[in-house]
């Protein structure tokens, strides 16, 4: 390993996965993705965590930064306690104080998920101005990107949320495996609900993205999918121009390594005056 590749861990705690990858550099060598139980303890992450990193290719001892984004405030505490048990440095919590100076044109800025912010400040990073993100998980969330800064977007329910909504309120439709079905026009209860689900999916994701251009004024912009389904739905619509699984661990990445850089928020402030 390079004495100046950074090895950098980055957490992303969801409503239903947890994903955890490792950087070398810019590069991301180990991945995994987790079930985010209800409730959990230190003790427990600390389990979780210290077996994945046994197998990994990087040495735990040569990880020299630690970021943590979670949607689940109970969980932020047990994830700190035992990251920084295991590995005896800070762990950077992605808030909307530490991204790197991004604008965020919410009026309250702490109200901004923190995987948000992460996905348009890897975005920004790239060198982009302007994008849509979609990052498909327990919800499904757009995220838009103009000029550099977090601008808003919308929140749908995700395809399992739907499915569980479905499924719950009604008497005879019962849970099914999603999956892509033959076609749309279903001959059978199971296939008319993966049809509803997906293709209706991807038909209310064209309209929306579509809507968002129009309102910001936008031809052409390019959009991204990220997320647990991102992949799953990427590859059966034109409107996703690129699918990236580790966009918002790639955001947590930079806020993890430079997030106490004083410089960016100096900035800030002269910017405020």
């Amino acid at each position: 390993m390079s004495k100046t590749a950074s090895c950098t861990l980055a957490v992303d705690v969801g409503n239903t996965h947890t994903v955890v990858g490792l950087f070398k550099g810019e590069k991301v060598v180990d991945h995994w993705r987790l079930t985010t139980r209800n409730e959990t303890t230190s003790d427990e992450v600390l389990n979780r965590v210290a077996g994945l990193l046994r197998f990994s290719k990087v040495k735990q001892k040569d990880i020299t930064h630690i970021g943590l984004s979670t949607v689940v405030p109970s969980h932020e505490r047990p994830w700190i306690k035992a990251l920084e048990f295991l590995i005896p440095i800070p762990v950077q919590v992605v808030t909307d104080k530490n991204c790197l100076g991004l604008k965020i044109a919410y009026p309250n800025p702490e109200a901004a998920g923190a995987d948000r912010l992460c996905n348009i400040l890897a975005l920004r990073e790239r060198g982009l101005k302007d994008a849509i993100v979609v990052d498909m998980g327990t919800a499904t969330t757009f995220d838009v990107m103009k000029e550099g800064g977090f601008v808003g977007g919308l929140i749908i329910p995700g395809i399992s949320a739907s499915l569980d909504a479905l499924t719950e309120k009604t008497a005879k439709l019962v849970p099914v495996t999603i999956e892509w079905p033959k076609k749309i026009v279903a001959d059978n209860p199971d296939d008319a609900i993966r049809a509803g689900l997906l293709f209706g999916f991807c038909a209310e994701l064209e309209t929306l993205i579509k809507k968002i251009k129009k309102e910001m004024h936008w031809k052409e912009v390019p959009v991204f999918a990220t997320g647990g389904w991102g992949k799953t739905i990427a590859k059966r619509t034109p409107c996703i121009d690129t699918y990236d699984p580790y966009l918002t661990l790639e955001g947590i990445r930079h806020v993890a390594e430079r997030g106490t850089d004083a410089s960016f928020y100096e900035e800030e402030e002269e910017d405020e005056v």
